[in-house]
């Protein structure tokens, strides 16, 4: 009877393991990333490294998970979550009700602005939003800044979508940015920061967006993982989370 009391005890324990019981620990956890995204996640030094995947190590060393990292572009990385070849993915994604139609995101976990950055040597200033007719504006394919651009900036006749410069990447932008070939890129202000701090790049704000953006981990649907995961970022604490982002970002 005591043999039996232990063994129904240990699997009561399995149990309640939650993302990382019989679900998880059967395969190691599919991640797909966008190494592009300073601080949030991107590559250094042949390794990649930010404010993510330090969050998400948090997480699995918590809960005795292993998981393996994919790179994608940024399409790429939310299309491995939505057809299931992804168990979530992280690289500073915006939360976004369209998203949340095939995606189950996580809480927030950082609220960031937006920057159109130019050259420095450039000095493009944008006192009235009808100036960015005179500009080439870039970003990412399938970033957020679609819908800001689409629902905001087209119906005053400000900009129009068909004229954006769309990239694979945030890196590709940027690139194209240096090179000449587009007068200015949206970016989230924190990559700005990177930008100009971490990586000393000669850019700076042309324009910053009012408003407010939440970022969070992005989950296939139905998630059980995405539901731990949350449990997680509530035992972390406001406070730690902070100094975690702080690490990367100040």
């Amino acid at each position: 009877m005591r043999l039996f009391k232990i063994i129904s005890i240990l699997l009561a324990s399995l149990f309640v393991l939650g993302a990382c019981s019989k679900e998880e620990q059967s395969n190691v956890i599919k991640v797909a990333v966008s190494p592009a995204i300073p601080p949030m996640l991107f590559e250094k030094d042949g390794k990649y490294t930010g404010v993510d995947l330090e969050i998400f190590e948090g997480y699995c060393k918590s809960r005795g998970c292993t998981f393996k990292m994919t790179a994608y572009d940024w399409l790429g990385m939310l299309g491995a979550v939505t057809s299931g070849q992804a168990d979530v993915a992280f690289s500073g994604i915006s939360i976004t009700d369209k998203r949340k139609e095939v995606i189950d995101f996580s809480k927030p976990y950082f609220t960031s602005t937006w920057d159109l950055i130019s050259l420095q040597n450039r000095n493009i200033k944008i006192a009235d939003l009808s100036q960015l007719q005179k500009y080439t504006i870039a970003y990412p394919t399938g970033s957020v800044f679609d819908d800001y651009v689409k629902d905001v900036l087209q119906p005053k006749g400000y900009y129009s979508l068909d004229r954006v410069k769309l990239y694979p990447s945030p890196t590709e932008a940027l690139i194209a940015l240096q090179n000449g070939n587009v007068d200015l890129v949206f970016v989230d202000s924190v990559m700005l920061q990177s930008y100009q701090k971490s990586l000393n790049l000669p850019v700076s704000s042309s324009y910053q967006v009012v408003g407010f953006d939440n970022l969070g981990f992005a989950f296939k649907k139905g998630s059980k993982l995405r539901d731990d995961f949350n449990l997680y970022l509530s035992e972390l604490g406001p406070e730690k989370l902070k100094a975690i982002i702080n690490q990367w970002t100040k």
